[in-house]
């Protein structure tokens, strides 16, 4: 089903040789992060970021609701005049209800589209057991008013599961979406070889109506988050493969001109896994210029790798950007066409923490920032990241013991 993009073991030996006698560039930050006290409540978890083209931070979580159930709940960061301090407005509700699914790995988004169209997507679960679906709505004013709540998949409700949702802006073709879809497997997600797969499936929607459906991949990993970037070319999508071998590989799959081409797979890690490892993969892209993130561990070994692609070419040998133990769950930005910004959640002396460090085309790494302390446990959810103008601004859910949890977020200026 995949074009496998293989590079020979001399160039791999080669590059990572040039990079070892290469200076490692200094760091990528004009200074430490600092505190953005953010509105969310205590209890508050699964932040999730984006930027809009006035270079306003969208900031989008889940709280508990009285009576029970969820809110989620949406507020932006304005950097607002010279010299003055930057603002959040006051929290929106965009759904609320007992239904709404809080899941540590598969959660709410918020997205801005170039054109200026909002889009933000939550989880509602189903009348069965092991159901939930997609719900979404969009904005056309800023985030002012919302169009009613659609669901973008059509097949009839059953016990199936559709999550794990990427936005993308397609030039010429407005706002799109993948998912991870459900509705052919059989018993739920791990269900034996042969009883029905996990499909990647998308859609592009209109003034709020989702148009029909157009299948990706019909056999992914089943709850690995996606990612998807605008391109000059088009849009490029990120996620997790699944082959009937149980090689789970990060592939690519391209949509230009109204269609998806043929998925690709990044870099041959051939990490056989008999279940999903729930750590899914991050694309971003300027121009042309395409970098992606993932995290795999064939072998027990785990890495963090970072991959370059160059005006739809191949991508490059993998650069692996992990100093100490990586428990991936990982974020990618790019500062540059040749240099991106990764966060993921390492082993530090004193525990989990949370790390961000530039990875160069060329196979340098900076020395790895801590953000701050981040538990590896699941109740720690997923960072998230943004880049608005020369602002790296990253969220994440801060988990004490003794404590709630709680939604912190935190900047710094980009070199």
């Amino acid at each position: 089903m995949l074009t496998r993009l293989l590079a020979g073991s001399l160039l791999i030996a080669a590059a990572l040789a040039g990079a070892a006698q290469a200076p490692a560039p200094g760091s990528p930050f004009t200074g430490p992060f600092v505190d953005l006290a953010a509105p969310p409540p205590a209890r508050a978890t699964v932040p999730n970021l984006a930027v809009d083209a006035r270079g306003r931070v969208w900031l989008g979580w889940l709280e508990p609701r009285e009576g029970g159930g969820h809110r989620f709940r949406l507020s932006s960061l304005d950097a607002g005049t010279r010299g003055a301090a930057p603002a959040w407005s006051a929290p929106v509700t965009l759904a609320e209800g007992p239904n709404l699914l809080a899941n540590w790995a598969d959660f709410p988004s918020v997205f801005v589209a170039a054109d200026g169209t909002m889009a933000a997507h939550w989880l509602e679960r189903g009348q069965t057991r092991g159901e939930y679906g997609i719900r979404l709505r969009t904005s056309a004013d800023g985030g002012r008013t919302w169009t009613a709540p659609v669901t973008p998949h059509r097949d009839p409700p059953a016990a199936a599961e559709h999550g794990f949702v990427s936005f993308f802006d397609a030039p010429g073709a407005g706002l799109g979406l993948i998912w991870l879809d459900g509705r052919d497997m059989a018993g739920g997600h791990g269900s034996p070889q042969g009883h029905g797969s996990m499909a990647l499936r998308s859609a592009l929607v209109s003034n709020g109506v989702a148009g029909p459906e157009m299948l990706v991949d019909p056999k992914v990993c089943e709850c690995c988050q996606t990612s998807a970037a605008r391109t000059a070319d088009g849009v490029i999508v990120a996620y997790r493969d699944r082959s009937d071998g149980e090689i789970r590989d990060i592939a690519v799959s391209r949509f230009k001109n109204g269609a998806w081409f043929a998925p690709a797979i990044v870099h041959a890690d051939d990490w056989q896994i008999n279940g999903c490892p729930v750590n899914g993969p991050s694309v971003a892209a300027v121009g042309k210029d395409v970098a992606v993130a993932w995290y795999a561990a064939k072998g027990g070994e785990p890495k963090l790798q970072v991959a370059f692609s160059r005006n739809g070419a191949p991508f490059s040998a993998p650069v692996r950007a992990n100093s100490a133990v990586t428990y991936g769950r990982l974020a990618l930005v790019l500062a540059a066409a040749d240099r991106a910004i990764v966060s993921s959640i390492e082993r530090g002396e004193s525990g989990a923490e949370l790390v961000v460090r530039e990875v160069r085309r060329d196979g340098r790494l900076s020395a790895p920032v801590v953000v701050g302390p981040m538990t590896a446990d699941r109740s720690s959810g997923f960072a998230r990241m943004v880049l608005a103008g020369r602002r790296l601004v990253i969220a994440w859910t801060h988990v004490r013991a003794g404590a709630p949890p709680a939604i912190q977020v935190r900047a710094v200026e980009v070199r």
